[in-house]
This record gives structure tokens, sequence and C-alpha cells, in this order.
């Protein structure tokens, strides 16, 4: 097999002089960031601040350590709920360790656990009086936004009381964290360039930081508070060579490079046929530990299936989005760790998670430097134990580096990110959604902030602050915007934009393959069943009733899911619920494929914009029975994107994002036959293809030029 192998030099920080947290002595990044942090409070000013480091050098408690030895409570925003879990673990001992009502982790099944124990109706009441209490508060970006927009209530009269009372409540905080930031979007993104762009209109002179933290810190949002005036400072750890008064990050690691096609899904093949090296390596260090980390379900599945035949003295878990709570739990412990990007930043692999052999496929830069970031940092591995990382890279990726890179060598970890960074693509970015779409969504949140929120005297002046960050954000006149506003309103699109997230296709899956020790009830990507899964459909009626006799084995489980297991209404505007219920019983080695059918006359004058589709259906072969799903997707209006072009073509003439979701289309020609493959994407993503723009004029003259 053709490998490269090198070596990465340890990193170390310089330490500054002086106590800081308990018996802690601060690196001289962190001292900079409280000395930023403190002087923006002091002086009542607001600050941006761009925090970068490696991946395990303390970019948490910098960023806390203010809140902490002031006793003041800060926001903290991570992309995902791993994460979350795994910050509330490494802050609970300096933020709140006797009193637990100071540090709240608030994600969608915190709330229903709340909602109950404070006998709350809904997420909305529950959370104004979790965010009375002042606490520090761990939350997702999703329940930010419908925090931030007036998004919680059910009744006009309740949104509107609601969603004032939050929108001040969060105006409250004087320090909010955004962690990992590099794996927003451009929507998101610019989401959160609002936020701080109105909450420092709405008081310049109340005193507030907003910290953007990250390993990869590139962001499209640092030139757009720099065009709002914001103050902007970015703080990076330096590394310098090893001496008294410094304290490692990073630790010396091997790393190895294997050459795959990601874009046809090698990777598990690649690893399976380097599993050789690493069993002579676990020979060589018996206490050594491994995790895996790739990009899909199914080929994580595999490898685990792999490594427990293998490996059968070393038990195996499983961390991706068909493992139960209780299975991620057990599984991080365990000697042999396989998981998806659920586990890329959410987890901190030390202690008793500790590994010392890291697999992973790495499709961007940034990913590459991101996954590298989970092994090697802290105290390292065990001892007597090297530190060593397997990249499955794209083959031109591997070309260049190994023209680059001297077998057996030494490197600079910052030496090799630079050749990172020139050996891959960079993606598409989706910059234009900012100018095309955004006016539309601001437009949408002022109605929410003004029209629901506040009818007071303050209304004009808020109104001004939100029109002119808006204005500033997108380059786009307010007009304009209200313009889109409207439009998108009558053709009923505008729903997709109003929420964090994609809105993708959800499923209802009873898991009986009998691999997971908990709960079987899950929610997960229906394409994925489609493509990979042994299943059959199930009737609402039967799935609740699997739903009773699971009741008493997992009570929280079972009423999280009579919550969100519903089936998704007809209407565009209806985003939440399932396409159906389904019994998956195994997996396949090969997938199927898979593919959406709609009539001709559905898409005529709509190619290349975003419209609201009617009867869609969906096909696979080797063919499986969807009656009820296909019945459920004819009846439903859903806003979508079509081109008449392959998804390949769309994907590598656009350079789309790796994981980006576009389908494969057939029409459905009057003489009966389908039509050659188009693509069709839903939703968020079909916003942001239609922002690339060239589609319908292209198509109608003819030829699609990408």
């Amino acid at each position: 097999m053709n490998v490269r192998t090198i070596h990465l030099e340890p990193v170390a920080y310089r330490l500054a002089e002086g106590p800081w947290l308990g018996s802690l002595r601060p690196y001289e990044y962190q001292q900079r960031v409280c000395e930023g942090v403190e002087q923006a409070l002091e002086r009542r000013e607001t600050l941006c601040l761009f925090l970068t480091a490696p991946t395990g050098s303390g970019k948490t408690l910098a960023a806390y350590a203010v809140p902490i030895l002031r006793g003041i409570p800060a926001l903290g925003v991570y992309p995902t709920n791993e994460l979350i879990k795994d910050q509330e673990r490494a802050l609970r001992p300096w933020l709140a360790p006797r009193d637990e009502s100071h540090l709240l982790r608030i994600d969608s099944r915190e709330l229903d656990r709340w909602a109950a124990m404070l006998a709350r109706p809904r997420h909305g009441p529950a959370l104004e009086t979790l965010l009375r209490w002042e606490p520090t508060v761990l939350t997702n970006p999703d329940i930010l936004f419908c925090l931030y927009f007036g998004l919680y209530g059910e009744r006009e009269e309740e949104l509107k009381a609601i969603g004032q009372r939050l929108f001040t409540l969060v105006g409250r905080y004087q320090a909010f964290v955004f962690d990992e930031f590099h794996l927003y979007n451009a929507k998101q993104v610019t989401d959160v360039a609002f936020l701080v762009g109105t909450l420092h209109a709405l008081q310049p002179r109340y005193g507030r930081v907003f910290i953007f933290s990250s390993a990869t810190p590139d962001s499209l949002i640092r030139p757009m508070l720099e065009g709002l005036g914001l103050p902007v400072e970015v703080i990076s750890g330096e590394a310098v060579p090893e001496g008294p008064e410094t304290r490692r990050v990073a630790h010396p690691l091997r790393l190895t490079l294997l050459p795959a096609d990601l874009s046809a899904w090698e990777g598990p093949e690649r690893l399976l046929e380097f599993l050789p090296a690493v069993e002579e390596f676990l020979g060589q260090y018996p206490a050594a530990r491994v995790v895996a980390i790739l990009d899909s379900v199914a080929g994580a599945v595999r490898l685990a299936c792999a490594l427990r035949e293998r490996f059968p003295d070393r038990p195996v878990g499983e961390v991706h989005g068909l493992s139960s709570d209780r299975e991620r739990d057990e599984a991080l412990l365990r000697p042999i760790t396989v998981g998806t990007s659920t586990i890329e930043v959410g987890v901190d692999f030390v202690g008793e998670r500790r590994k010392d052999v890291l697999l992973f496929e790495a499709r961007t830069s940034s990913q590459f430097i991101q996954r590298l970031g989970r092994i090697a940092r802290h105290g390292g591995g065990e001892p007597d134990v090297p530190c060593w990382a397997i990249a499955l890279v794209p083959e031109h990726v591997h070309n260049f580096l190994a023209g680059q890179l001297e077998e057996g060598r030494s490197y600079a970890r910052a030496d090799l990110y630079r050749l990172l960074e020139e050996a891959y693509t960079s993606p598409e970015d989706f910059q234009s959604y900012i100018r095309r779409h955004a006016p539309a969504e601001f437009c949408a949140a002022r109605a929410h902030v003004l029209d629901r929120l506040f009818m007071s005297d303050d209304a004009p002046r808020i109104r001004e602050a939100l029109v002119r960050v808006g204005e500033m954000l997108t380059g786009a006149p307010e007009g304009r915007g209200w313009a889109l506003y409207g439009r998108y309103q009558e053709e009923r699109i505008l729903a997709p934009l109003l929420t964090f997230r994609g809105s993708g296709l959800d499923a209802a899956i009873v898991d009986e393959r009998e691999t997971d020790p908990g709960c079987p009830i899950k929610r997960y990507d229906l394409m994925f069943l489609l493509r990979r899964g042994v299943f059959s459909e199930l009737s609402e009626e039967e799935f609740r009733e699997i739903l009773d006799d699971l009741e008493g084995c997992w009570p929280e489980e079972v009423a999280v899911e009579r919550r969100y297991a519903r089936l998704i209404g007809p209407d565009p505007d209806d985003l939440l619920g399932v396409y159906g219920y389904f019994r998956l019983t195994g997996l396949l080695d090969r997938p199927r494929r898979v593919w959406f059918e709609a009539p001709e006359e559905t898409v005529q004058g709509h190619v290349g914009e975003v419209f609201v589709l009617e009867g869609l259906e969906v096909c696979t072969d080797p063919g499986v029975r969807l009656r009820r799903l296909n019945r459920l997707l004819s009846r439903k209006r859903i806003v979508a994107w079509v081109v008449d072009r392959h998804p390949k073509a769309v994907r590598l003439g656009q350079a789309l994002p790796p994981l980006f979701e576009v389908y494969e289309l057939r029409l459905r020609l009057p003489g009966g036959g389908p039509s050659s493959p188009w693509s069709i994407a839903f939703n968020q993503s079909g916003f942001f293809l239609e922002s690339l723009g060239g589609w319908r004029r292209s198509w109608q003259e003819g030829a699609m030029v990408i």
C-alpha cells in the first residue's frame, strides 16, 4: 500500500507569571485573553475576540476564566450536543462545584426534562424560569436562534409575551462563547453576526465580550463584525522552544498518510487493508487504545464489526447517529471506539477515555486539523505508548504531500498545516447566500422582534438598529429585503430560512439490530435508511404500540419520541416531523441506489430556483416496499430546488462541500418513461444552490454551464 509516514514535533507554550485559576498558571495567550475580557467589561465596551490555539491547549478555560473569577454567568454555544456534555464535565468543577443550578446544559432533551420538573407545559416557559436563575448556560445554536428571534410559544399572544421576556433575559449576558466556529455555514455565521451586531446596537455601553474559539479559525464572520464597526481582536497561541517556563500542549506524534477515493466512500476499505499494521502496533504496545472517526454511519459500523473480529479480546464501542445515549457513554470508555463526526469536536479523550491510536478520514484541511487534534494532547498517552495517527486523504492530496514530506522526517505542526491548506481544494462557502437570501431572513427577524416583541416607545430605535445591522451585513437596502420577504411569504418558501439548521428528511426507527444496549427508538436521516438499511415500514399505530411496550424500560426516551416522532405535516411551512416509521433489522454491505421522481409539469418554469414541489416519490434499486412513505411524500408540499444536471456534475462543477445534500431526481414524462438524471435539493440546501446563480438562464438557453 502506498503510504507516507512522518513524525510531528511537540508543541509548547510559554507560561505567564503569577496565579490564575486555583493553582494553575496560565499560558501567555490565556493571560492576554483574560486581560482583553476584563478591560472590555470594565470599560463597558463590546469586544469580539477570536481565540486560536490547538485542540487541548486550554481554550475553554481561557474563554471562561473571567466569568469564573468574577462570578458572572456566561452563555456558551456549541455545534453538537456531545460537545455540550463534554464542556459541562470540564467546567462544572470551576463554575458550579457546590450548586448545580449555576451551570446548566440546555438542549431539547434537557428542556423536556426541566419542563416536567418545573411543571411547565412547554419549552418557552421552562426556559424562562431557568434563565431567571442567571446561570452559565451551555447550549446549541438552534436554541439560541429560537431564543433571540422570538420563536418560542405556540399561540400568538403567548409568543409575544414569552418571546419578549426571553429576548430580554438573553440581553443580560455579558460573556458569549462560540466554540468550534469553523463548523458554521454561511447562513449560520450571518445569523450570529446579526445577533452580535443587534445586541451591540441596542446597548453599545453595556459591556459584552463575544469569544469565537476554534483550532481552525478562518471564518466569514470576522470581516462582517469589522464591517459593523465592532472592535475585533485575534489572540493566538504561539509555539516556543521547550524550556523551564513552558508547558507542552501537544506531544510527539507519528502520522501515516493513506490515499483513498473518499468521494467513492473507499475509506473503510483502505482502513481494513491497513489493519495488519495496526495489529502489529497493538501487539508491540498492548496497553494502546484506539479511536476511529469516519464520515458515514455505515462505514463506522462496518469497521467496528471488522475490529471486533480482528481483536476479540478488546471491546469495541460505537458512537454515531444510530447510537443511543447509553451506548455512546459506554463506547467512549472501551479500548476501541469507532464513531463519526459526532465525536470530531465532542469528546476529550483523556483519563478513562484516553486514546493513543487515531484512524480518520479527512475530506478537507480543516477536518484534517480538527480530527488530528483528538490525540497527543494533555499528558499524552499511556507511558511508553507512542501516539500514532493514520489519516485517509484524497489521492491528489496524498500525492502532493508525498512530494513535500520526506519519509520518516520530523516536522513542526505549523508547517504541516500550511501544506494541508495548499493540498486541499477549498470548497464552496456560499457567501453569495448572504447577498441573495439573507435580506429576507433579516426582515423576518425584524418582524419577529418588532411586531411580536416590542410595541413600546423603544420600537423606533430598535427598528433603526436592526435595519442598520441587516443592511451592513448583506449590502442590500431595506426595501429589497422586504420585497424578498413578501415574495417568499407569498410563494410559501420562507420557513426554511427561519431555522438555524437545514431541516432535512428524518425517519423514526425501531432499531432491532441488537447491537445497542440503549433505547431502540431513534430518529435519523431517511436517505441513509433507504440507502443502507434492511428495513420494513410500520404504520403509525404499530409504532405507537411499540412505544407503549417500551415505556416501562425507557420512560424519558419514549416521552421524547411521543413529542417529536410525529408525521410531518403536508404544508411547506411544516419542517418538523418524520417522513415515516421503520423497523431496522440490519445494514447492507453495499448501498442501494436511491432517487426521487416527480411529474414533469411540477418543475416547469422553476428550474434553477427555489419553489414548492408537489407529487414527489422515492424509488430504490434493488426495489423495496415504500407504500406508506410515498403516500406521504406525494401529498407533501416541500421547498425544493431542481436543475437538469446529474448530482455528480453539480458537486464537481461547483466544488460543493464534501457531504452537501444533493440527490438524484427523475421526471415522469408524459409518455410514461423517466427522464435522464436531474438534481434536487431541499429547504436550506436549495437556497444555497440557488444563490450561486446562472442555473435558470443556462437551462433556458439549452446548455447548462456549471
